[in-house]
């Protein structure tokens, strides 16, 4: 019976499960020895079927506690077969995705203790099996292990991996979906150019192409419409970058936005929600330049972790994205980043309607929530002298109204409804009026500026909890003032909607 070498200290392989990784990037490994051997044997395999296609099935049965990848690329042929176990074995041509010989050992003892290599290359009769027992590798201090050989049709050619008692680096039942968003953006160039199909639980994963905005340049709207996409092909000393920027259609702020970084096709460290957002190409952290710029970058030059789930150069990666920034910056004919920054969507009537609606619920939802507040110890007479109130409630009842909920704030209560009413974009954003009852009502107005100008800040719900919850602050603060009998406590809302909207 054959044996394979496994050339390495027992008790090195289990320091590999605690090195930090993430689910994706260890299933990846075994994905980028597929791929390379599609693609050292592409020819011959096309020649043996033109219809042939690389295929990447991945199971995870979190039910009994197994995961098994299966793939029908040319398989590991008898020449390749020994250094496919022995770690740090590095290829003769490492400019490939399997460049560091270690992927398939390090992920497997990553995610188990117990895991099975069966395979068997085009043109060979013979089919074989490798198992690897963490525990008895280390405890009888093994250096090789027993190859099972059995006959086979030569015609076949593939390798399942079959990973067992699963490590506490398994994934959960819950976790699967976000693992698989992850691989789709990974191998999105190898699905998008149609080299590999990739199935999950028996599911073809898709690639998804992000709409790039159509819009004319925001300084000159009555201009013909641009798409906002711009080519890349840059080079600073050793390190070259191909690819585009672009402005996407609808904002994200923290799955579409980014940059995916690949090399040889592969991304590495950014995928799915960890996109490369560096502030150079991208900008503030939640401004609109943040929420719209994107693009893929193919990086030269640059080295990557053992994992693969890494680029190692950051000083070198972050001077280079400068230089390229400046690059782009040089095009006046095509500002990219102005456009991602000041670009505002114009919306219909019914839209800005319904962004009104939203703000509306957006701050009444924060209500009925009791204010703490500490009572001063010293109180200044002149607060108290002369109070203005509020105005009584005059003209059309709002288009828009939340129920009236009752307020604590301190040992302070009243009712409090918020709605909304179309005026001139002329008119205050918001008013405060008192109702026949003696209970308080916030007008917003739908056709105030704002709803022009920033509407476009506030495409997902999460997006109004900033500015409904000063607003409401703001509301809340000036009744409770009025309450008070504080001088001018209207004063503040007077100058806030004389300036709101116009800078």
């Amino acid at each position: 019976m054959n044996k394979v070498s496994i050339a390495t200290k027992p008790l090195v392989y289990s320091t590999f499960r605690y090195i930090s990784n993430h689910v994706w990037h260890a299933i990846g490994e075994y994905v980028d020895n597929s791929i390379q051997s599609y693609l050292d044997h592409k020819d011959l395999l096309q020649e043996i079927n033109p219809q042939h296609k690389l295929t990447v099935s991945i199971i995870f049965d979190v039910e009994h506690d197994v995961i098994v990848i299966k793939d029908n690329a040319f398989g590991i042929e008898e020449s390749k077969f020994d250094k496919a176990f022995e770690l740090a074995n590095i290829p003769l041509d490492a400019s490939g995705l399997n460049e560091f010989g270690m992927g398939m050992k390090v992920s497997s003892i990553w995610l188990s203790n117990l895991w099975s290599v069966e395979t068997t290359a085009y043109g060979e009769p013979v089919k074989k099996t490798v198992v690897f027992d963490l525990d008895e590798v280390v405890r009888k201090e093994e250096t090789e292990l027993i190859v099972k050989e059995e006959p086979t049709d030569p015609n076949s050619h593939y390798t399942i991996i079959t990973l067992s008692k699963l490590s506490q680096n398994k994934p959960t039942s819950r976790q699967i979906q976000y693992i698989v968003k992850h691989l789709a953006s990974i191998y999105t160039k190898f699905i998008r150019e149609n080299i590999l199909e990739l199935q999950v639980n028996g599911n073809v994963i898709t690639d998804v192409q992000l709409k790039p905005l159509t819009a004319s340049y925001w300084k000159t709207p009555n201009e013909p419409p641009i798409i906002w996409k711009k080519e890349i092909n840059f080079e600073a000393g050793q390190y070259k970058v191909k690819g585009f920027i672009g402005i996407l259609e609808k904002m994200s702020t923290s799955i579409d936005n980014g940059f995916l970084l690949f090399r040889r096709n592969k991304v590495i460290g950014t995928s799915y929600d960890s996109k490369y957002r560096p502030k150079k190409l991208c900008g503030e952290v939640g401004s609109p330049r943040y929420k719209r710029i994107y693009g893929e970058l193919e990086l030269e030059g640059f080295s990557v972790s053992f994992t693969k789930n890494a680029f190692t150069q950051d000083d070198d990666l972050e001077v280079f994205v400068e230089e390229l920034a400046k690059e782009l910056q040089k095009d006046d004919s095509f500002k990219i980043f102005d456009q991602a920054q000041k670009y505002t969507p114009t919306k219909t009537k019914v839209e800005k309607k319904a962004v009104a609606h939203q703000l509306v619920n957006s701050i009444a939802s924060g209500l009925s929530k009791p204010i703490v507040i500490a009572k001063p110890t010293v109180v200044q007479k002149e607060l108290f002298e002369d109070p203005k109130e509020i105005k009584s409630a005059t003209g059309p009842k709002p288009q828009i109204e939340t129920q009236e909920t009752p307020v604590t704030v301190g040992d302070k209560q009243f009712f409090l409804s918020i709605g909304a009413l179309e005026k001139s974009s002329t008119d205050p954003f918001y008013d405060i009026v008192t109702t026949s009852d003696g209970h308080y009502r916030s007008v917003i107005n739908l056709k105030h500026r704002f709803f022009e100008r920033f509407s476009s800040l506030v495409e997902n719900e999460k997006d109004y909890e900033p500015i409904s919850s000063i607003i409401r602050a703001m509301i809340i603060t000036e009744i409770v003032m009025n309450k008070d009998q504080v001088k001018d406590s209207n004063a503040f809302r007077m100058k806030f909607n004389e300036i709101f909207g116009s800078i």
